[in-house]
């Protein structure tokens, strides 16, 4: 018997089927965290920065082409910020009502799979030796600042204490990054890479730092007293 309660017996000359029943609670459950889940993560990442850029929600194409995740499950995230109550998405162009929410419950999320799900690596450059090194610095396209050096690009008066760079692309970007900052692997090291959450940013860049949305959700992640004032000054963000 399987998790739905079908099942099959079958002996000599005789065959029983049993068709079992879904569980409506596990199923309705389910719909409403799709935006939520290690799949839909990115996509309603890239919906959310997207829309605070452009103004406007993505087409699913879009969606599922910025965040690398099949068109069933952008279909599934669509459909269960549409049925939310109250809805997060209404009309035929899926026009976005209720946007900080969305967002504080995106960074409640990410924060919580981060570590698991897009687990950074730590490491030491021949070129890089402080922060300060990488505030003017030109990386591969597939990379970019996160966290309080993305914040202290953008102007925020803040000494970063690490360097977090998301890094997405292919075997060959890696290589390429890595080879710019002649970089090797160091647990204690400041330089710090992350797989980046989308397959392409959802957003053009602002001098190579990450879409905002994800900056927050970086800062916040630092469990560090030094850029809750940032957070707060940048982004309107409280703990």
């Amino acid at each position: 018997m399987d998790s739905s309660g079908n099942a099959s017996l079958r002996g000599e000359g005789l065959v029983i089927e049993i068709a079992g029943q879904r569980n409506g609670d596990s199923a309705q459950q389910a719909a409403t965290t799709a935006p939520f889940t290690r799949a839909g993560l990115p996509v309603t990442f890239s919906l959310l920065a997207a829309h605070e850029h452009f103004g406007s929600t993505p087409t699913q194409r879009a969606l599922a082409d910025s965040s690398g995740a099949s068109l069933g499950t952008v279909n599934r995230v669509i459909k269960a910020l549409r049925e939310r109550t109250p809805p997060v998405l209404e009309g035929k162009r899926n026009e976005l009502l209720r946007r900080s929410a969305l967002e504080h419950e995106w960074i409640s999320a990410y924060s919580a799979m981060q570590h698991t799900v897009w687990p950074e690596e730590r490491f030491t450059s021949d070129i890089w030796k402080k922060s300060s090194d990488l505030l003017d610095v030109s990386l591969p396209p597939a990379a970019l600042f996160g966290s309080e050096i993305a914040a202290a690009r953008l102007g925020a008066p803040i000494r970063p204490a690490s360097v977090l760079i998301h890094l997405g692309g292919n075997a060959s970007d890696r290589r390429e990054l890595i080879r710019q900052g002649r970089l090797r692997k160091d647990e204690r090291g400041m330089i710090r890479i992350r797989p980046a959450i989308w397959s392409h940013p959802p957003v053009p860049s602002l001098d190579q730092t990450s879409p905002r949305l994800l900056v927050r959700a970086d800062l916040l992640l630092e469990d560090d007293p030094r850029v809750d004032e940032i957070r707060t000054q940048f982004f309107g963000d409280d703990r």
